[in-house]
């Protein structure tokens, strides 16, 4: 099975039996579905920038300056923070990292870190001055994939300790510096009607017609 791995050729495998080899070999696998080529790409992006319209409008309308696509190149990191947001009160600088899904969470915490060790550096190149704390924030696509996910890699987390509506409430009026933010953004894909109470959802129209 190694041997036909190694030529390309892996007709009839199982992912238990490639997950397995790859652990023998201290590797990992990682699966990725490409729908009609470019077109999930753009799906991919359309989510993201949704998701971040949403925040950057969030924070401007509590208060907060707002920078979206803040690109650095600094001490050999290079890179583009999502938004970066100052509270000109608590001069408290948040760097927010946007995901529409989660993939790689190492690489994804692991960039997150390096955006907010340079957030003062980040600060300075946007003419704000006197940051108090810089603390990081991920806003994830939500669903009961990524919630799990989140759910079983906790120690990863760990850091973001304050989650979901004591993170927006904190946002609204900023209290002290936690250590990180998270929360889950609706995704823009979801098309589930929305139904108040008191009121009726609406029917599914039929298949056979009025």
């Amino acid at each position: 099975m190694v041997s036909r791995i190694e030529r390309g050729d892996m007709r009839g495998m199982t992912l238990g039996s490639i997950d397995r080899i790859a652990r023998a070999l201290s590797a990992s696998v990682h699966l990725q579905l490409r729908w009609q080529g470019e077109q999930l790409d753009r799906l991919i992006d359309a989510a993201h920038a949704a998701i971040q319209q949403s925040v950057a409008d969030l924070l401007s309308s509590t208060g907060w300056l707002v920078r979206v696509e803040v690109s650095f190149n600094h001490y050999g990191d290079r890179g583009r923070a999502d938004i970066v947001a100052l509270h000109p009160i608590t001069r408290i600088l948040l760097i927010v990292e946007i995901k529409s899904a989660l993939g790689d969470l190492q690489e994804t915490l692991g960039r997150l870190d390096v955006k907010v060790r340079l957030g003062r550096t980040l600060a300075h190149d946007l003419a704000w001055s006197d940051v108090q704390a810089v603390i990081p924030a991920l806003v994830i696509g939500d669903s009961r994939l990524v919630r799990r996910t989140i759910a079983g890699h906790a120690n990863l987390f760990e850091r973001y300790d304050m989650r979901g509506r004591s993170a927006l409430a904190w946002l609204r009026r900023p209290n002290g510096a936690p250590r990180g933010l998270l929360w889950f953004a609706k995704r823009p894909d979801s098309h589930q009607p929305t139904v108040r109470r008191g009121q009726r959802a609406p029917k599914r129209p039929s298949s056979h017609g009025p």
